[in-house]
């Protein structure tokens, strides 16, 4: 067994991961185009990825310890390229009804994908590394936005390149556009397949340490991890539902590619995140999350007013510096105060956060369709909305001089409506720096943040 290569093979299955979530954020309203959908329904799209991760996570974690992290890995590798592909063949194989089902089945198996990666890595810089958990997994967890950047940097020169962001393009440039960028997926993740298939893993900590099955489900009803997993749900909406919609958002709002912005963000997250541990040692892990929630609020709430470069660059940098921790540190401290709960509780933590972000995802596109609704005047309203959504067939069947104020009046709606959800979601924020705060006042009563061992324990037992 090579720690440092099952280190790095896990750093590329992460970058895997990233690769679909960028990718699926810059081609998502290629796809509603392609596709005719709504805002909602594009939502419910990006939404299914974090379902999936959810789901395989929730039923995935407690086998992990009896199914092997190798497994688990092996599961993921053939998720990801089946549903790949599928969403690659989608124009193909679907027709104008069965076409969003598709989409949400090759999304939901990704996603799926996706959570039996963290499945398995997550554990495994546990195992590997069990006196620096939050520090390695900040580490391994530095190359989701690694492949965040690469990926939204590709993304955006395949765009350039094949000209994809003018309006006059047409619909097979634009299919096969986002069909191309939706093939890089698979590089990374025929690299990580590659990696796993020749090394062998480890059995995990709790594992190792003879800790029962019993004393794992058990950890999972402590007071302290039940509020854990409650500020999960709140970190995860927080950094990954807005970046799923920064391209839709900010093109619209700030006139500046949200991709971009999604890249220079992550490129934060990848510096920083390697230096989690010194930042930690000082403030400690929690006391490091009281600061990211301050900030995360202040660049969410000033995204949402962003109109121009300028503004969008320094209210995205804000909003990054504020989610570098988030997900890796809650993660980490999951690993270090939760020992016994193992893989199991590090799934649960994932599936929570996934969960959320499903959630918000839709709910933001459901208020960016909403507040687009009513800053339409009635009578537009009457022309051209069936249901929730602004029809295309209505749209082209108004004759062309009306059809032009129309388009205009929806155009001005929708730059109105964009600006709320980041607004709405800045709230999420606000609730942790109290609950943080809290936490932190807690553990100083007891002494300070004190990570738990096991294998101490495990030991001792033995020894008797």
């Amino acid at each position: 067994m090579n720690s440092r290569r099952l280190f790095i093979a896990s750093c590329m299955a992460l970058v895997a991961s990233a690769f679909s979530f960028v990718i699926r954020q810059d081609i998502l309203q290629a796809l509603r185009q392609t596709f005719n959908l709504s805002q909602a329904q594009s939502g419910l799209i990006g939404s299914a990825a974090f379902f999936g991760m959810a789901f395989t996570m929730l039923v995935g974690a407690p086998l992990c310890d009896s199914f092997g992290m190798k497994r688990m890995l092996a599961l993921a590798w053939i998720s990801h390229l089946v549903g790949t592909i599928l969403t690659i063949a989608a124009p193909w194989i679907a027709s104008e009804q069965t076409a969003y089902p598709i989409l949400l089945a090759s999304t939901f198996l990704v996603g799926g994908a996706n959570g039996l990666v963290e499945i398995g890595i997550n554990p495994l810089a546990a195992t590997l590394y069990p006196t620096k958990k939050t520090h390695m997994l900040n580490m391994l967890h530095a190359w989701w936005p690694g492949g965040l950047m690469l990926g939204g940097l590709i993304a955006f020169a395949i765009t350039k390149a094949l000209g994809l962001d003018v309006e006059t393009i047409s619909r097979e440039a634009m299919i096969s556009g986002w069909q191309i960028k939706m093939c890089l997926i698979l590089i990374p993740t025929v690299l990580y397949g590659l990696m796993f298939v020749v090394q062998k893993l480890p059995v995990t900590e709790r594992v190792a340490s003879g800790i029962s099955n019993a004393d794992m489900f058990r950890e999972a009803l402590r007071p302290m991890f039940l509020l854990w997993a409650f500020c999960m749900l709140l970190t995860a909406a927080t950094e990954l539902g807005p970046q799923s919609w920064q391209e839709s958002v900010l093109r619209r709002t700030a006139g500046i590619s949200g991709t971009l912005i999604l890249v220079y963000t992550s490129s934060l997250m990848f510096i920083f995140r390697h230096f989690a541990g010194a930042i930690a040692h000082k403030l400690s892990p929690v006391g490091m999350l009281v600061g990211s929630s301050i900030l995360s609020a202040i660049g969410l709430f000033s995204l949402s007013y962003a109109f121009n470069f300028l503004t969008a660059f320094l209210s995205a940098t804000i909003f990054g510096l504020g989610i570098v921790f988030f997900w890796p540190t809650m993660l980490g401290v999951t690993a270090e105060r939760f020992p016994k709960g193992g893989a199991f509780l590090l799934g649960i933590m994932g599936c929570v956060g996934n969960l959320a972000v499903a959630a918000n995802s839709y709910v933001i596109g459901g208020i960016y369709d909403n507040y687009t609704l009513q800053n339409l005047d009635a009578s537009v309203r009457d022309k051209v909305v069936t249901g929730s959504k602004i029809d295309e067939d209505k749209l082209n069947a108004l004759a062309k001089d009306e059809r032009k104020k129309v388009d205009s009046a929806i155009e001005d709606a929708r730059d109105k409506g964009a600006r709320m959800p980041f607004r709405y979601v800045s709230i999420l924020p606000t609730c942790l720096v109290l609950i943080f705060s809290a936490i932190v006042l807690y553990d100083r009563s007891r002494g300070g943040y004190k990570p738990e061992e096991i294998r101490a324990e495990a030991a001792l037992a033995s020894d008797y």
